[in-house]
């Protein structure tokens, strides 16, 4: 027996290649499927999703368009506003989402899985008994559904099966070669299958989005994790701190600047996909995004230009690597390098600061509305 569905639809570099992202290429596989005749996206329509440009995304529409799920995802389960603390202990919203840099950024975690189906509309079943795994991939598969696998092998945790060959699976796809397939897993590296049922009333709504953004922002300023931050960073005229940057040692400044380097791919980058989801116009076909930009609320999204700024405090602070601050012997240089990055750090925290004020004022809006 064979059967192998039809998923074309590449990787974006911008995405971790977590539970969010198997779910979004499953979602969009079935829900075109659903619904052959009808446009949830157009191509022709707004700006680009997150603002870098790629001109992978111009060669790719199918991209483009999973794109903006995926960081409307990402967005609302509040995983995009998460922060990391500076020596890399994951924090209670890391782990309420499922980012943890040391788990293959899985984003699998009970609350993010049945946030997805709840919000997306769908029934859903988690399967871990093995003995049942090559029939109910089969069962999925004939159905027309694609199945996402958790494997005891990190790498990466989860993989989306599209197909089977006797008894072999099959993967779509990998990144931007089509003619290249992600390894699949064998039947005894899976741990558990996560199975789409039927679609269902959502059990969530942008109102829940919202609060999970809400929460982890809230988390982030009343655990001081800006705050921590600049102590680390700081150690200028500008930003004293007694454990700055500045008077540490050239082991411990190759330290933080390796600590700060991984830790603003998390907070700056992944952070594009908050941008994505409230500037995507391109999904406005779509009952997800029709719920999202309610005339109510799009001239509230308009706000969140700042939150560019965390991007570029991701390039300014880089330079601790780039120019191996550790190697550096002038501490009037390396204040003043730490004067600059303490800088777009604090501008970056105001930045969060009044975006959480855009999203409790959305929330409210929302209240009054009785939804």
């Amino acid at each position: 027996m064979k059967k192998t569905l039809d998923i074309n639809i590449n990787y974006c570099g911008m995405e971790n290649l977590n539970f969010i992202q198997r779910f979004t290429t499953a979602y969009i596989h079935i829900e075109t499927h659903a619904d052959p005749n009808g446009q949830i996206y157009d191509p022709n329509v707004g700006g680009y999703c997150f603002g870098c440009r790629s001109p992978l995304c111009e060669m790719n529409k199918a991209e483009q368009m999973r794109c903006g799920f995926f960081f409307l995802f990402n967005t609302m389960t509040g995983n995009s506003a998460t922060r990391r603390r500076f020596d890399n202990k994951p924090t209670e919203m890391q782990l309420l989402t499922g980012y943890n840099c040391f788990d293959e950024h899985s984003c699998g975690t009970d609350f993010t899985v049945d946030f997805l189906f709840g919000y997306t509309g769908y029934d859903y079943r988690v399967v871990t008994d093995i003995a049942t795994f090559k029939n109910e991939i089969i069962t999925s598969i004939d159905t027309g559904k694609p199945v996402i696998a958790k494997c005891a092998a990190h790498n990466p945790r989860f993989r989306l099966l599209s197909g089977y060959d006797g008894d072999a699976l099959v993967c779509p796809p990998f990144r931007y070669d089509s003619e290249r397939t992600e390894q699949p897993p064998a039947y005894d590296d899976i741990e558990a299958l996560y199975i789409f049922g039927d679609k269902i009333p959502r059990r969530y709504t942008l109102k829940d989005g919202l609060a999970n953004i809400r929460r982890v922002m809230e988390y982030n300023a009343n655990e001081k994790i800006w705050d921590d931050y600049l102590i680390k960073l700081g150690g200028c005229d500008r930003y004293p701190s007694d454990d700055g940057i500045v008077t540490a040692s050239p082991e411990e400044r190759r330290y933080r600047a390796d600590q700060w380097g991984d830790s603003c791919h998390h907070n700056f980058y992944i952070f594009c996909s908050f941008g994505g989801a409230f500037g995507c116009e391109r999904l406005l076909n779509h009952e997800l995004h029709k719920e999202l930009f309610d005339p109510v609320l799009s001239e509230l999204w308009g706000e969140f230009e700042s939150q560019w700024v965390l991007v570029d405090a991701g390039h300014i602070t880089h330079r601790f690597r780039q120019e191996q601050i550790w190697n550096i012997e002038d501490l009037e240089r390396i204040a003043t390098m730490s004067a600059d990055a303490c800088d777009a750090v604090a501008t970056a925290q105001k930045a969060e600061k009044e975006m959480l004020a855009v999203i409790k004022q959305a929330i409210e809006i929302l209240d009054k509305k009785g939804e």
